[in-house]
């Protein structure tokens, strides 16, 4: 008799443990997921800035007074850059902290910044620079913001990473559906 109540307390502890993990990976998994929306957010406001731009009256006199084919190919470079910004963080979701998904993500928002500076660093001509300051300040300011959330998820992404690969969660967490992903 003595036997069956120390394995079913054994039983009983082991299910309490695993709903305790399932639990804390799942809140880890949920904190991310949630600064990651707020990282689209400010992604989105990047591209409603582009958007804008594309649309003004300064864009429209930039490429009038400067030569067509310099503005375009650095302003297309940009639009391009954008484009693959919203193709990779904006389609339906299936896995969204797996590895690969962090990297295309990564590499997508470094190119965007990539061509960004190319573009607003361009030697200004007798009509000024090709970005107007206010766009300029705006920018920057927005990836001053995605910079900080950017750091924020990938503290929490190190922490889910950390619990996964804990001692003894590391033999159940993947047949939970819990695997380790990879910093933006």
């Amino acid at each position: 008799m003595d036997t069956s109540i120390w394995l079913w307390l054994a039983v009983a502890l082991t299910v309490f443990w695993l709903v305790g993990l399932y639990n804390r990976l799942m809140r880890l998994r949920s904190r991310a997921l949630e600064v990651l929306t707020a990282l689209e957010r400010q992604l989105r406001s990047s591209l409603t800035l582009l958007e804008t731009f594309a649309q003004s009256a300064q864009m429209t006199a930039l490429t009038a007074t400067n030569s067509q084919k310099d503005i375009a190919a650095e302003w297309m470079a940009v639009v391009r850059a954008a484009q693959v910004v919203e193709a990779i963080w904006y389609t339906p979701r299936k896995n969204t902290l797996s590895p690969r998904a962090q990297q295309k993500r990564s590499k997508s928002l470094s190119e965007l910044q990539s061509a960004w500076d190319s573009w607003a660093n361009t030697p200004p001509d007798l009509a000024g620079a090709p970005v107007p300051e206010d766009m300029q300040t705006e920018w920057c300011a927005l990836q001053t913001k995605v910079k900080a959330i950017q750091v924020a998820l990938n503290v929490i992404i190190e922490s889910y990473n950390e619990a996964i690969e804990e001692y003894p969660a590391k033999w159940v967490a993947g047949w939970m559906g819990f695997e380790p992903s990879s910093k933006i």
